[in-house]
């Protein structure tokens, strides 16, 4: 089991790597990669009750880097923080065509392989919250399932499904409906429940760590000296103004009217 400070550490080296990257991001002004959809743009102005282009550009560029942060989070604990700070395998392309039976289809959903310290061996299939999971995913995870229990049981038969923030009792039905638990409607779905267990929040950190229940405090602990180290807040204001004029440049000359914004042009700028 790794020790408290062995988890300090190390998530405290890969949230300061993570914040190197968004910050790079603002840095670089890759304004380019904005997804903006010029039907809902008179929509947002209105229900957020805007007044300036720039307004929309903030409310838009906030929307914009939060699906990055939460993209780019969800990868820090999958391919940093699991794999270099709790030991996890992870089962990345080169790793799966190296290691059959992993290559086959039925271990796609799985991400890692976590080893105990009396060697035994737990498949972990890491979910970011209670919505990652729809029912279509949720009945073909429990048949993938059931065909790594029954099929590979010299890998493991012993599946978890990882959910690293939120708890279990708030997850929605498709985490039972996976494990073979149905309720209400019947899905044609295998029990599984012996063999597949589902952690969330601090359950989930309890299980990765071994047994450590303050685990999921040690982790905050690490972004959080991270954050004091790297400094990010001192810069981020003038990085995103910076950004933010970047967008405005890039659009305001060709969608303003008499200081106004027109949407007619707004549509021709981004479709065409």
């Amino acid at each position: 089991m790794k020790s408290k400070q062995e988890i300090i550490s190390g998530v405290k080296e890969w949230s300061k790597w993570w914040i190197v990257q968004r910050r790079k991001k603002l840095e670089d002004q890759l304004n380019g990669t904005m997804s903006i959809n010029p039907f809902m743009m008179p929509f947002l102005f209105d229900y957020h009750d805007l007044s300036s282009f720039e307004e929309l550009a903030d409310l838009v560029i906030a929307s914009h880097l939060m699906t990055g942060h939460n993209t780019g989070f969800g990868k820090l604990v999958d391919e940093k923080i699991l794999p270099n700070v709790f030991g996890a395998q992870k089962l990345d392309s080169k790793f799966r065509a190296q290691n059959p039976p992993f290559s086959e289809s039925c271990f796609d959903e799985i991400d890692h392989i976590i080893t105990r310290e009396n060697g035994q061996k737990e498949l972990l299939s890491l979910k970011a919250g209670k919505w990652t999971i729809q029912l279509t995913m949720a009945v073909q995870l429990n048949v993938a399932f059931r065909e790594i229990i029954e099929n590979h049981p010299e890998v493991s038969d012993n599946i978890a499904v990882g959910v690293f923030y939120g708890k279990k009792d708030g997850l929605t039905d498709k985490y039972d409906i996976l494990r073979g638990v149905n309720r209400g409607a019947n899905h044609n779905v295998f029990d599984l429940t012996s063999h597949v267990h589902v952690y969330a929040g601090r359950d989930f950190w309890t299980w990765l760590s071994g047994g450590a229940i303050e685990t999921q405090e040690w982790v905050l602990k690490g972004i959080l000296e991270a954050l004091e180290e790297e400094k990010i807040h001192e810069t981020a204001s003038t990085l995103l103004e910076a950004f933010k004029v970047g967008v405005v440049d890039k659009y305001e000359n060709d969608v303003r009217v008499n200081g106004k914004i027109d949407w007619m042009k707004l549509l021709k700028k981004i479709n065409g």
